[in-house]
């Protein structure tokens, strides 16, 4: 960090560090002090501002709090970020405690940060959703470095969390039959929105952002290139997970479901004096398809759903990873299970492999042959 000195008076100085760019007001940010006596001593101070500055001891404007920082860059971030984002960070920020919220921000340090780190673990949350957090609060102090709001970025060094994978425990096929038997029984429309999910191995928000453009039922496929986000009163429609379109096969009992489907849906939208758009929502609450189901309501009748059908808890995401599972199971390709269900990478397909049964039975009795 630079210092400089220039003299004022005979004996007087003005030492001036320069602490940041502030990207809002386009200018630089400079820290100011004033000393008196000889300039072998002014030197001296220089250095011993420049380390005050630098480790956030004395700020060059009016101190801020922590929780005001984090409350002005998020507010910042609103023409950055999709909605559903920003409410994630949100979250995030309110596991911030109040005591560390009320502290200047140029007197956080890192072991503040790890300290909060290491309690809420000890809470219950895990690794990830600690990260979450870091990632909020790594931004938001270099948004206040740059304002020249604290010398020092906290969380530069800060230990994180080790990460701990989930264990996945896919429900069984005979449970997936039985509660796709009870819906389609029950609630033809809800049971298709199910049987969807469960033979596509979709996410719940690439469901409930499907239109009738992106089905071709003669060709037994379906295009997967947007996904609905639940957000604060109300859902957002927005690109996939990875921002990928991906084109997936369907099978026949799918297509039948769904032409079933479009019947229904053409019939409602003639009684209500509208028709059906390609743009239209497949899954929609509007007789016309104008507008998609909030994804909180697909989990809310999945629930409902299993405890009708007097099955164990399940959630709506284990649909996916029995899709992944069976079809690693009945020796589909790794490739072929990653473009299916979206995925980048091996790892996402790895976290299942401690499902299959072995296969190498040939190398161990060539193994004890040897």
């Amino acid at each position: 960090m630079a210092g400089s000195i220039r003299q004022r008076g005979k004996t007087s100085w003005e030492l001036v560090v320069y602490i940041g760019f502030d990207t809002e007001a386009r200018k630089r940010r400079y820290a100011r002090k004033t000393f008196r006596g000889p300039r072998r001593e002014a030197e001296r101070e220089l250095a011993r501002f420049v380390t005050e500055v630098t480790d956030g001891g004395r700020a060059a404007t009016a101190r801020v709090s922590l929780g005001e920082v984090l409350t002005r860059w998020l507010a910042s971030r609103k023409a950055h970020l999709s909605a559903s984002t920003l409410d994630r960070y949100r979250v995030a920020i309110t596991h911030v405690p109040d005591d560390l919220k009320r502290l200047p921000v140029d007197r956080l340090r890192a072991h503040h940060i790890e300290d909060l780190y290491a309690d809420l673990v000890e809470h219950g949350m895990s690794g990830s959703s600690v990260r979450k957090l870091h990632w909020a609060m790594r931004q938001a102090l270099a948004w206040a470095h740059k304002r020249g709001l604290t010398g020092v970025v906290a969380t530069q060094g800060v230990e994180l969390p080790p990460l701990r994978a989930r264990k996945i425990d896919p429900p069984s096929s005979a449970a997936v039959r039985a509660l796709l038997e009870y819906a389609l029984a029950t609630d033809r429309d809800w049971g298709t929105v199910i049987a969807f999910i469960a033979w596509t191995g979709c996410r719940r928000g690439e469901a409930a952002g499907l239109q009738w453009a992106d089905l071709d039922l003669e060709g037994g496929s379906v295009l997967i290139s947007r996904s609905v986000s639940a957000v604060p009163g109300g859902s957002e429609v927005k690109g996939t997970k990875t921002g990928d379109r991906r084109r997936i096969a369907i099978g026949p009992r799918t297509a039948t479901l769904l032409r079933e489907h479009r019947e229904r849906c053409e019939e409602r939208a003639r009684a209500c004096g509208a028709r059906l758009t390609p743009s239209g929502f497949v899954f929609s609450p509007d007789p016309a398809g104008a507008s998609p189901y909030n994804p909180h309501t697909f989990t809310r009748v999945f629930v409902d759903m299993c405890k009708a059908a007097g099955l164990p808890p399940m959630r709506l995401h284990d649909l996916r990873h029995h899709s992944a599972t069976t079809l690693l199971k009945q020796g589909a390709a790794v490739g072929e299970v990653m473009d299916r269900h979206g995925w980048r990478t091996v790892d996402m397909v790895n976290r299942y492999r401690h499902l299959l049964e072995a296969t190498d039975v040939g190398a161990a009795i060539a193994l004890e042959n040897a």
